[in-house]
């Protein structure tokens, strides 16, 4: 089944398959944080850094790996590939892996409630959801989503059926556990959450189980809550009390209630869907957070999972899902209802988590994951239960599926660097700091310039980077505000007024406080010619063209010509 589901991910992927190494999966801006960070552990274990804190982006000050989406532990798996074929060629094999790998999950939990083909089928809705394929464009550690079935697994083990060790259940539930926040926290919190409702949710439907089973699973989940922290003492040490921390008063990193499920939605399809029109285009095009569209249901799957709950509704397993995945739409919904983009004035539950520590960063768009495990698991009981002729199942899949092909062929980016940095950038002192042009992390920006920082080997740090910081924002520090800012607008295609004296003294302080020895421009999009200029005139010296980009070898140097003086 698992070389079935990779076969078909491969397929669904092919535009990057054809040059692995050329082309990632995916869009042109999120997939370089987790190349760089597929280069950065095996380099850090190699150079002996600190794999968790690192100052090869934001220099001086560098970032907690901890709060950024840093997947060590596919980072760590994925090494032998990153050294041997580089970094382009693992990130393909993991977001490609991650479907097979979730669909195969998915195939091994509801085996424990279905035959083989109905699994299997579940497990195809599962990895291959339109939840799936939309953060497959930009977040692997969303679509490497093993845990969430696991979970279902475990969990009923431990909690209802109770026929094995609970202390070897809660030791599998605490490896699982460890070994997800070592790849994606929010899919562990997001789990912890949903379990949690559906922990309430079967003490319910089972009231009268609740007090015989109390104890065994108290013990197996307090093993299980033991170990996992334990095993993970050391990565949260990092991240809660370890240089660059985020601090707790800084609120959630995104603004709550951007990245939430419309209402609409659930059936309107959007451009992601290969079965589209222009009016369902255009209503989606209104729907908030456009990078986190992946709810898509459709009609025919919404009837089927209706009529799976309503023909087998005596049946446990069906009422827990059933419930269970109206529960997690709906908290998918956010703090309040949207529809078409229009939010109405009528609280939901999402206001209860949204206040709570760490949960408050869970973005609610993302608990669409849960929601197609769910519908997943209906699916597989429809056929694995339903007395249609085969033809007639067949046709209702076919039908229910459909809309939720997604637009292919799917969408990959040129991996190519300035030959410059594939070469090595030797020009740039080994371990030095760069700045690089267009700059990495401004709003509206690129992160092209860690792509090149990778190509390079890693060779050189970059007081820029597109990274969450101790304010929780990923904006670059107001206080050099001159010299970023502007560079960004240079990048944006603005025409800012000249520099005066003042200014171009406070970048050229700026370029020395960094310690800055190179300056590269590499091609832009926009203000290329522009971005030059702006370092030609700070610095007072022509550069040097060589391999793609412009260098300027000698900043420190340069900048300090002329300046009397820095604060």
């Amino acid at each position: 089944m698992l070389v079935g589901y990779f076969a078909l991910a491969v397929l669904a992927f092919c535009t990057a398959w054809r040059a692995p190494a050329g082309r990632w999966i995916g869009n042109d801006f999120d997939p370089v944080l987790f190349i760089w960070h597929l280069r950065w552990l095996p380099f850090a274990l190699d150079h002996g850094h600190n794999p968790l804190i690192s100052n090869y982006l934001d220099y001086p000050d560098g970032f907690n790996l901890m709060w950024n989406t840093s997947i060590l532990l596919p980072a760590f798996l994925l090494s032998p590939v990153t050294l041997l074929l580089g970094a382009v060629v693992s990130y393909n094999i993991l977001s490609t892996l991650a479907l097979a790998l979730s669909g195969w999950c998915a195939y091994l939990a509801f085996r424990r409630y279905v035959r083989r083909e109905a699994a299997a089928v579940g497990g195809l809705l599962y990895g291959f959801s339109p939840f799936m394929f939309a953060q497959a464009a930009n977040h692997p550690h969303m679509t490497l989503a093993l845990f969430p079935p696991l979970a279902l697994l475990l969990l009923d083990e431990l909690l209802v059926r109770q026929r094995r060790s609970p202390v070897r259940l809660g030791l599998l539930i605490a490896a699982a556990a460890a070994l997800q926040l070592l790849t994606g926290e929010e899919i562990l919190a997001a789990t912890v959450l949903v379990a949690a409702i559906g922990v309430v949710l079967l003490a319910l439907l089972s009231r009268h189980e609740v007090r015989p089973r109390i104890g065994y699973a108290a013990r197996g989940l307090g093993i299980a809550a033991a170990v996992s922290l334990a095993i993970v003492a050391v990565p949260l040490g990092f991240q809660f009390f370890g240089s660059q921390h985020v601090a707790a008063s800084s609120g959630p990193v995104q603004t709550k209630g951007t990245y939430v499920l419309d209402v609409l939605e659930l059936v309107v399809p959007t451009q992601r869907q290969e079965l589209t029109i222009g009016a369902a285009n255009r209503v989606g095009a209104k729907f908030n957070g456009q990078g986190e569209i992946g709810g898509y249901i459709g009609i025919p799957l919404l009837l089927l999972a209706a009529f799976v709950v309503l023909r087998y509704r005596t049946q446990r397993i069906v009422q827990f899902a059933g419930a269970l995945t109206v529960l997690v739409a709906v908290l998918a919904l956010g703090p309040r209802p949207n529809v078409a983009g229009h939010s109405l004035p009528i609280p939901l539950p999402w206001v209860i988590p949204q206040r709570l520590p760490l949960f408050e960063n869970i973005l609610p768009a993302r608990l669409a994951l849960m929601m197609f495990l769910l519908l997943a698991l209906l699916v597989a009981i429809f056929v694995d239960r339903s007395r249609l002729p085969r033809v007639a199942i067949v046709a209702s899949l076919a039908i229910a599926f459909a809309p939720l092909v997604p637009d292919l062929p799917y969408a990959s980016s040129a991996s190519a660097s300035p030959s410059f940095f594939e070469r090595g950038a030797h020009e740039i002192p080994a371990g030095s700091v760069a700045l690089v042009a267009p700059i990495a992390g401004v709003s509206g920006g690129t992160t092209r310039a860690m792509l090149w920082q990778v190509a390079a080997d890693l060779r050189f740090r970059m007081p820029e980077g597109y990274v969450i910081r101790p304010q929780g924002s990923f904006a670059l520090p107001q206080v050099y505000a001159v010299l970023f800012d502007r560079l960004a607008q240079l990048g944006r295609g603005e025409h800012p007024p000249p520099l005066i004296a003042a200014q171009r003294a406070e970048i050229r302080c700026t370029l020395l406080r960094f310690g800055v020895e190179a300056v590269v421009v590499g091609p832009m999009k926009t203000g290329r010619q522009e971005t030059i200029g702006l370092f030609r005139e700070v610095l007072g010296e022509n550069p040097t063209g060589i391999d793609g980009v412009v260098l300027w070898p000698d900043v420190s140097v340069a900048a300090s010509r002329g300046t009397r003086g820095c604060a």
